[in-house]
């Protein structure tokens, strides 16, 4: 008959004793550009910039001077400009992108005042559509406790995706 030899067992944990930590850290917190969205052949990116995990640039792509109408107002004019900007084919075709800048007083009900170009993106097809996307135009209505006109500037960002 063989011998056979016992195994040695693993010493027991106490039933109390705790895992060992582990380390669920994701690393450090920086900034990565999101995949590109696939586009159809031809067409045009409208988009205020570049899509990033967490924001490099902080500055608002409109500041109102005096009393702020709020995010509720912000995220309408957003809407109202989504569904309107227009990227013009001169400056498409002839590969010009930039920022643009205007400032815009409306009255309370929506309607625009005013239009002035305050910073030139080089291109002036660029320019022109910003103009004209505002001129004579009638945004969203301010909040009911706005009584006043407002002043903001807005700067759209013009940028072709090759």
């Amino acid at each position: 008959m063989a011998k056979t030899t016992p195994q040695k067992q693993p010493p027991k944990q106490p039933s109390n004793a705790f895992p060992v930590p582990q380390n669920y850290s994701f690393g450090q917190n920086t900034p990565r550009p999101l995949p590109p969205t696939p586009r159809p052949p031809g067409s045009v990116d409208l988009s205020l910039g570049p899509a990033i995990r967490g924001a490099l640039d902080l500055s608002p792509f409109s500041q109102v001077a005096g009393r702020e109408p709020g995010p509720d107002w912000r995220n309408a004019l957003s809407a109202w400009v989504r569904d309107r900007a227009y990227y013009p084919e001169q400056a498409s075709s002839q590969g010009e992108q930039g920022n643009a800048k205007v400032r815009i007083t409306a009255n309370p009900d929506g309607r625009v005042t005013s239009v002035e170009l305050i910073g030139r993106s080089g291109s002036r097809w660029l320019d022109l559509a910003l103009l004209v996307l505002f001129r004579d135009r009638t945004l969203p209505r301010l909040p009911s406790d706005v009584t006043e006109p407002i002043s903001f500037d807005f700067t759209m960002r013009y940028i072709l995706v090759r």
